[in-house]
């Protein structure tokens, strides 16, 4: 090689060298960070299928009857006292339980406790009476109800009753006072009350105005409705994909939150068992690692029109024997082969009878469909309960059960075919009882929740 062309030899191999070091630092670059290509390309995958699930959620009937039922007056949660008299609060934590001079500390009398104590989780076993001194301070609801006067009971879907205000009452909810009213079902109403197996139920003041025309869509709870094996597994692979984004958006809070004044604060003490925010992190890896163990539980209902399935689930992940969190979800259960089948019917048609043999073979398909041609859709998900376990400084018995959530009763007030669900929750300190309006884009809340603080007594007073 002449001496000449030397340095343009040593320049082309710099740049060549150059150029390949450029491309391999794009390539690292360009590497997936939530696992190799595989796992990338399904979770692409899934993301990809969950939007347009939504989008298509989206544009599917929606609830109409939410004026309507908000129209008809506040809906406050009842609880069934004894065989004959339900109660239900009004206005809630209005004055404290324990406090030096209280309006109510006059000569209040206390109820005789029902031999079969009702609703546990309404807190309602201990009601007292005011004494008409008392009454003057009370809520003006309160004041202007006066015994005698009609409301309303929502007691199942299909199923609205009278009920005749008899008393106002008093009832500590944890370390508050709550009022509100003792109300008798008629006599002929009462063997529609006593027939319910319900315990929980939803009052207003008048009576909600049906759809025009009214809908029959057969909301219940579906009693023994299992998935197919296939549909199980589609079920856990999508809860778990759903837990590690949830754990992603919780731990981006904490890292975010992590030297504001209330999260220093809330701080545990010396020697509390309590992990702190490293110790979450740490917890959290192993999560999307896929090392929890799921433990979960379903429950199916018809809540809307078109009839399908929707699938409440609570799950749980556990490290160490631990809860480490917490999730509810709803799922839409949907027709996966027969619309498939109907499809293959309708080309398998001849010219002559070809509408009529694709109807009856449709009719056919769609009636003898089972839980083994349905596919699960998740629809949305709650994951507030882990947002508590991470941040706040005492959970209980929170994640001990699967208990941490649970739906008390389903109702139809305004005949459109859509749902309402009284849904209790806990949240370690407290518990809330909500009615929601239900649909497929979630849960709209239709009323402030009935809420009792779940600490002991003693710890009300301020030492």
């Amino acid at each position: 090689m002449r001496r000449k062309n030397r340095k343009w030899v040593v320049m082309a191999a710099a740049i060549y060298l150059f150029v390949m070091w450029s491309a391999y630092r794009w390539a690292i670059a360009q590497r997936p960070t939530d696992g190799n290509l595989f796992e990338h390309i399904e979770r692409e995958g899934i993301r990809r299928q969950e939007a347009e699930r939504a989008k298509e959620a989206a544009s599917a009937p929606q609830p109409t009857g939410e004026p309507r039922l908000k129209a008809a007056s506040p809906a406050f949660v009842a609880a069934r006292y004894d065989a004959t008299r339900v109660v239900f609060m009004v206005a809630a934590e209005t004055e404290s339980r324990f406090a030096a001079s209280s309006h109510f500390s006059g000569n209040p009398a206390k109820l005789p406790v029902p031999a079969k104590p009702a609703a546990p989780l309404a807190g309602f076993q201990e009601l007292w009476e005011p004494d008409s001194q008392a009454l003057h301070f009370f809520p003006e609801l309160v004041q202007k109800t006066p015994p005698g006067e009609q409301w309303w009971l929502d007691v199942s879907p299909d199923s609205t009753i009278p009920v005749i205000i008899e008393r106002a009452v008093i009832a500590p909810t944890g370390c508050s006072l709550a009022m509100g009213f003792l109300a008798t079902v008629p006599v002929e109403q009462r063997a529609a009350f006593t027939a319910s197996s319900q315990d929980y139920f939803v009052v207003r003041r008048k009576a909600v105005e049906p759809a025009d025309p009214p809908v029959n869509s057969n909301i219940r709870d579906l009693a023994g409705w299992r998935p197919s094996p296939a549909a199980t597994t589609q079920i856990e692979r999508q809860l778990t994909e759903r837990m590690k984004q949830e754990v992603a958006k919780i731990d981006g809070r904490l890292i975010a939150n992590a030297g504001s004044p209330g999260a220093t604060a809330n701080e545990s003490p010396v020697g509390h068992a309590q992990p702190r925010l490293k110790e979450w992190i740490h917890v959290d890896r192993g999560l999307i690692r896929g090392e929890g163990t799921l433990d979960y539980n379903m429950r199916a209902f018809r809540l809307s029109p078109d009839g399908n399935p929707r699938v409440f689930v609570r799950a749980r992940w556990k490290l160490a024997n631990a809860p480490v969190f917490l999730m509810s979800a709803w799922f839409k259960m949907e027709p996966s082969n027969v619309k498939s089948a109907i499809a293959e019917a309708s080309e398998a048609t001849t010219p002559k009878t070809g509408s009529m043999l694709v109807s009856q073979k449709a009719a056919s398909l769609q009636s003898n469909s089972s839980p083994a041609e349905l596919s699960p859709v998740l629809l949305s998900a709650d994951s507030s309960w882990s947002s508590v376990l991470r941040e706040g400084p005492v959970t209980g018995a929170l994640g001990e059960s699967l208990e941490f959530q649970s739906i008390l009763n389903e109702f139809d007030a305004d005949r459109d075919g859509w749902a309402e669900l009284l849904i209790h929750s806990d949240q370690a300190a407290a518990t809330t009882i909500t009615l929601y309006l239900y649909s497929d884009m979630g849960l709209a809340a239709l009323k402030a929740p009935l809420r009792r603080d779940t600490q002991a007594p003693a710890s009300c007073i301020d030492p």
